[in-house]
């Protein structure tokens, strides 16, 4: 991806690079924070003074660390769509079944981005958490909202965030991935077998409204756990019931639908 927009405002994006190096590294000195972005201290200060008097940006003596008024933002941005909020039971229930990590992915920009995930008993905390933004081709989440968007659209995706490998299992080559998209469409199950991180499967199904995918509900575990026939059959089975009730939920809770099947 290429800085080369003539539309985009440099000021702005300074201040977002300051705001995500504070998140990624914690709280911060002045001089760390323009040394990692290869800023003069003089104008990263005057970022981190808009940005603390906006309080988006709190400082404790010499540390600067993200403000708390974040928050807010996020969960606004996680509550933009009821039905988003709609999913969250599901995910808390596919947790405590499987005992593994449950989720909720959307796409946004071309990239997932974990809205709600719940830990079961025997979960492995493999470091996501909610708003952990991730690449789509390697995720049996991604794969399962790619499969439901045209080839174009995949192609528009793929165009801007690549292929990239994580690990000696992800599909680098585009005509392969093709391949397994169409594999997930016929099925309706996605799977990654240690494609994003090592020694970890997963398995997704697509949530979809009036026939538009919304997100992705994925349950994820050991490699050694969660293979075989719990992977293929067990815990897909789980997730697409509760897809399928989720998907009846969101339709039949809106508005528009509310008096379609009522029997005068």
């Amino acid at each position: 991806m290429t800085d080369d927009n003539p539309n985009r405002i440099g000021s702005t994006k300074t201040s977002f690079e300051i705001v995500h190096a504070l998140q990624e590294n914690g709280p911060s000195r002045l001089s760390e924070i323009a040394d990692r972005l290869e800023l003069t201290e003089s104008t990263t200060h005057r970022h981190l003074n808009t940005l603390c008097d906006l309080r988006y940006v709190s400082r404790q003596g010499e540390l600067y660390q993200i403000g708390l008024r974040f928050a807010r933002l996020g969960r606004a941005a996680q509550t933009r769509d009821p039905a988003y909020q709609m999913a969250k039971p599901y995910v808390q229930t596919l947790a405590e079944e499987t005992q593994e990590r449950a989720q909720f992915v959307v796409e946004d920009h071309g990239l997932g981005i974990y809205l709600y995930l719940e830990t079961g008993s025997n979960a492995v905390r493999a470091g996501f958490g909610i708003g952990r933004q991730i690449h789509l081709h390697c995720s049996s989440a991604g794969k399962s909202i790619l499969a439901q968007y045209s080839r174009e659209r995949v192609d528009t995706i793929l165009d801007r965030w690549g292929v990239p490998a994580h690990t000696e299992n992800t599909i680098t080559d585009r005509e392969a991935f093709y391949e397994e998209l169409e594999r997930v469409r016929e099925r309706g199950v996605a799977f990654n077998r240690e494609e994003h991180v090592h020694g970890l499967n997963g398995t997704a199904v697509p949530v979809k409204r009036e026939g538009e995918v919304l997100g992705a509900l994925a349950v994820a575990g050991p490699s050694h756990r969660l293979n075989g026939e719990h992977l293929e059959a067990d815990v897909p089975d789980r997730l697409l019931a509760a897809a399928n009730e989720l998907e009846l939920n969101i339709t039949y809770s809106s508005p528009d639908s509310a008096d379609d099947h009522v029997v005068e």
